[in-house]
């Protein structure tokens, strides 16, 4: 059953009636405990009670009506609508009784307390809907340890990805609470996504719903989590982001991921700090190691007050085998053995393998060619194993399978051809690492770096652009033309910011692809003005910091959610600048933003007044931009208005929004509302009849209920305008 909206505000006034209740019997209970008993006394007792009585029944009644709204576990709802019906009815039987029977004063405290702990328990029951299990006792209940996995054995969603959506999502993403019809509680619901589809689609640019409510400013209604709840940490949204775009594989493992994967490199520094293990070993005498510790040789703990014990070997001409014969007194503490690039010969391993506690043997570059690995059997706790650089080969590879915990092989420049190496893979659980091979491959250079700080300048600056590989020529225009690596001129450091245009640039290399054209915007604004009014508000959600926005000298990012945007809809744009002297003005630039999805459009006009008097204003410069069309990048777009030189004082702007959204983009927008809505019912069907383990079917959308007017505000375009520059 829906319910009409003018009951869902009584509904939603649950949360905020439910305390009247619990404050007016704690009230009852101070009352007749330290009230001196008067006339007054039993009457005021009595209207306590009933009052009590009154917003419990109250409370009740809105309780039922929230529970009509989707969202919610029916069983958890259940028991908390049971538990608030009957706090209800005791009150009521309570009063009477109070009321009708001359009842004990001792009585009445008794009773009280009773229902205090009553209420605390429905109102518990209530609390691990809406914020999830265990919510009051939580900040004294003992978290629960996780389970303990090593970086070679851990998965990117078990071990990663899911304890951020558990920690951020799941108190409003649960069996019990279901928020837009979305449950996160395993694998296969996060899969079938909510009311408004699936979370993540790799072929769209930004990834999909999930990370679009992410991104949204924390104000917007729609933005995930919730303003008020613990947000996501930069690096959380990193994972997000990495793993969807690397196709949002459940099963795939960290270790998988190529070495200089970002979600690689954050998941070993999570599970690094969380897996450290519980040595079981005493610690090494002090005295032993310190007298062990020399230049060549460096011995520490691998972490704070733990018995294990990290060497590291340098100086390869002060290396033999009696460097690491000399470690006996410690080689059942040692966990890490470092003898990169030191002369290690095979007879060496012998006295390796007495290091039985060891997890991780680096061998690089050493002179070892691998007969004697068999002798590293004897290491029953070995994980990693790195042999880059040296001599071994594929057949003395494969006893390595046989070690009971090694799961990671570093085997770089090894000269094991890739055919060999794919026959080992399959033999066994190890992963062996290869590196990236360059040969024949043709390198992209990265895109040039514009190191200048500012895009507005106040008088001419020199263009600073620079690249890290060396010999690379950067290739550049001012013309809005994307620069080509042939006949566009190469920057000699000689570029000057006098005017605005828009700079292009790619690098160049014999032997290389070219970059990608990386661009700027560069402003000029010869007089700021010493104030700005805004004769018409922005809206709410896009005011910045109204008009001191437009004269800082700050150019905003290009998202519209970046919070430095003056966005207008239901007025025009309308600004006065005040300069305290006389100008000879002859030209404004209004930098604006063009992002065709979120309805923002250059203006359909703008107007440029000026004049000494303020009341006297007149017209310099009228323009109409040109409308946008389909294919039109989302950027900045700055408008230039050019008038004859003029002395001012105050100069007016005012820009009207174009009235409607262009024709073909409001087909494309019917389009995808169709395509939509297909898809839609195309899962309803599906939903119906193969039922998600644990899921309910998705419940068809409610009706759009909102009037014409309403519906027709959300298709109005936008004007975002963030700086103006007088020159």
């Amino acid at each position: 059953m829906v319910i009409p909206a003018w009951l869902q505000v009584g509904g939603r006034m649950h949360p905020l009636l439910l305390h009247f209740p619990i404050a007016l019997i704690v009230l009852y209970v101070l009352w007749i405990l330290f009230a001196v008993s008067n006339s007054h006394y039993k009457q005021i007792a009595s209207d306590l009670l009933l009052l009590s009585s009154i917003t419990s029944v109250i409370t009740a009644l809105c309780g039922l009506l929230l529970s009509r709204e989707p969202g919610y576990d029916p069983d958890a709802l259940q028991t908390h609508k049971w538990a608030g019906s009957i706090i209800a009815f005791l009150l009521i039987f309570w009063y009477w009784i109070s009321t009708a029977k001359n009842v004990s004063r001792w009585f009445n405290i008794s009773a009280s307390f009773v229902m205090l702990i009553t209420i605390i328990v429905a109102g518990d029951l209530g609390a691990a809907i809406t914020h999830g299990e265990n919510f009051l006792m939580a900040p004294i209940t003992p978290e629960k340890e996780r389970k303990t996995v090593l970086f070679e054995e851990a998965f990117v969603y078990a071990d990663v990805v899911q304890p951020v959506l558990e920690a951020k999502c799941l108190s409003c993403h649960n069996s019990k609470k279901a928020k837009g019809e979305l449950v996160m509680e395993t694998a296969g619901l996060l899969l079938k996504g909510g009311k408004d589809g699936r979370l993540w689609d790799t072929t769209k640019a930004d990834l999909g719903l999930l990370m679009q409510r992410i991104h949204l400013p924390e104000d917007e209604k729609e933005h995930m989590p919730p303003s008020g709840k613990p947000q996501l940490t930069d690096e959380e949204m990193v994972i997000l982001e990495r793993w969807i775009k690397g196709g949002a594989d459940m099963n795939k493992k960290v270790i998988e991921l190529p070495p200089s994967d970002t979600l690689r490199t954050i998941a070993y520094k999570r599970l690094k700090a969380f897996s450290e293990e519980k040595y079981d070993f005493t610690a090494a005498n002090e005295n032993t190691i310190k007298k062990l510790n020399n230049t060549n040789r460096v011995i520490y703990p691998i972490a704070a007050k733990s018995p294990a014990l990290v060497v590291n070997f340098y100086n390869s001409p002060y290396f033999g085998s009696k460097q690491l014969a000399e470690l006996a007194d410690i080689d059942q503490q040692v966990v890490e053995l470092n003898l990169s690039k030191m002369p290690v010969k095979d007879e060496d391993l012998k006295t390796i393998a007495r290091f039985t506690n060891l997890r991780t043997l680096n061998l690089n570059y050493s002179a070892i060619t691998g007969n004697t690995l068999d002798q590293l059997k004897k290491l029953p706790l070995l994980k990693s194993l790195s042999l880059t650089g040296t001599a071994v080969t594929a057949k003395q590879l494969a006893v390595l399978q046989e070690f009971p915990k090694l799961r990671s092989v570093f085997i770089w420049n090894t000269g094991i051809s890739p055919t060999a190496l794919a026959a080992i893979n399959k033999q066994g659980k190890i992963h062996f690492e290869t590196g990236f091979d360059a040969a024949g491959v043709v390198m992209k250079l990265t895109p040039p770096i514009i190191a200048n700080g500012d895009s507005i300048v106040t008088k001419p600056v020199a263009v600073q652009l620079k690249h890290y590989v060396p010999g690379t020529a950067i290739r550049y225009t001012t013309d809005g033309t994307d620069p080509d690596s042939i006949s566009s001129p190469i920057f000699k450091n000689d570029l000057q910011v006098q005017k605005m245009f828009e700079l292009k640039t790619r690098a160049v290399k014999p032997g290389w692809y070219s970059s990608d054209v990386v661009s700027r915007y560069f402003f000029t604004s010869r007089y700021v003005p010493d104030s700005i009014e805004l004769l018409k508000p922005a809206d709410a959600k896009y005011k910045a910091k109204e008009g001191r926005t437009l004269n800082d000298l700050v150019k905003s990012d290009p998202g519209r959610g970046s919070g430095k945007w003056l966005g207008f809809r239901d007025n025009n744009l309308e600004a006065l600048l005040f300069f305290r002297q006389p100008i000879p003005a002859t030209s404004v630039i209004l930098s604006t933003l063009r992002d065709v999805k979120g309805l923002i459009f250059p203006p359909a006009s703008v107007e440029i007044w000026g004049g000494t008097d303020k009341n006297k204003l007149k017209l310099l410069m009228h323009l109409s931009p040109k409308p946008t069309v389909k294919g039109d990048p989302n950027d900045n777009f700055p408008i230039t208005c050019e008038f004859a030189p003029t002395n001012v004082s105050f100069i007016k702007i005012i820009a009207k929004p174009i009235s409607k959204i262009p024709a073909w983009l409001k087909d494309e927008r019917e389009k995808a509302k169709i395509e939509e809505a297909k898809i839609k019912k195309a899962e309803l069907e599906k939903a119906k009849k193969e039922k998600v383990k644990g899921a309910e079917p998705i419940a068809e959308k409610s009706k759009d209920k909102r009037s014409a007017a309403e519906k027709a505000k959300d298709e109005k375009p936008w004007i975002f305008i963030d700086e103006v520059m007088v020159n």
